[in-house]
């Protein structure tokens, strides 16, 4: 397929696989989230149970903002979900240190883990794909 073609049809598509993977971080974290709160003593941990859901509400509601962004090629968007999904897998750290066993891992951890990786791989995609559309637009915008 001829160069200008290409460049001309990604001009009205939309990044939906970056798009659907920032919302498959929203499951991820959903998952983590319900395990975290299962698995935590609430009686030692009352404000900490805090922490953790609101932590998760605004994570989830700037992805899912990010998410619609991401997909009509939102440069800000993009560095801004590539953040969080860095602070996504950096959370492990910050959990209390009764959910850093071997125990919890496939229920806390890797859902965690998970939703930062698949969220760092959207942005990464995100921006590659927002660098190829600017250049379109650009190249659409020389031969008008």
């Amino acid at each position: 397929m001829n160069k200008s073609i290409k460049n001309e049809m990604l001009l009205y598509q939309r990044n939906s696989l970056s798009s659907a993977l920032a919302l498959f971080f929203l499951v991820f974290n959903t998952i983590q989230t319900i395990f975290t709160l299962n698995t935590v003593d609430v009686s030692a941990a009352g404000i900490r149970i805090m922490e953790i859901i609101l932590t998760n509400i605004v994570l989830s509601f700037l992805v899912f903002i990010a998410a619609s962004e991401i997909k009509r090629y939102s440069l800000r968007w993009s560095w801004t979900a590539l953040g969080i999904g860095i602070f996504q897998c950096l959370r492990y750290f910050l959990l209390p240190g009764s959910l850093r066993t071997e125990d919890v891992f496939l229920t806390i951890v890797l859902p965690l883990e998970a939703a930062g990786f698949l969220l760092i791989f959207a942005a990464v995609i995100s921006l590659v794909k927002c660098s190829m559309y600017r250049t379109a637009k650009k190249e659409a915008e020389c031969h008008t």
